[in-house]
């Protein structure tokens, strides 16, 4: 019986090479064209989201499960990140009233 071949992703520096390509080409997609200001906030929030699930999906493969530390770490991150993008968010759109 032959053995069965392993998946290239089982290895960890193959879903990175994966994960730099994906984001390579979704970068080229989302800023190929001439695009406002607001829609390269919109386009790098796009960004650091898929960056943050490719991450998570990494440090669950490949580090076991979710009970290690890098997996609660990336969630802390996670959790600062929406909490300062709220905050940069609530400054932009009622800043002008806290001025006053």
């Amino acid at each position: 019986m032959k053995p069965l071949k392993k998946s290239r992703l089982s290895q960890p520096s193959e879903f990175i090479k994966m994960m730099v390509i994906s984001l390579v080409f979704v970068s080229v997609f989302l800023f190929s064209k001439k695009i406002s200001q607001e829609q390269i906030v919109i386009n790098l929030a796009v960004l650091l989201f898929l960056f943050f699930i490719l991450q998570l999906v990494f440090v669950i493969m490949y580090k076991k499960g979710v009970k290690t530390w890098a997996f609660w770490l990336l969630i802390l991150l996670g959790l600062i990140g929406v909490a300062g993008a709220i905050a940069i968010w609530y400054v932009l759109k009622y800043g002008l009233t806290l001025q006053n």
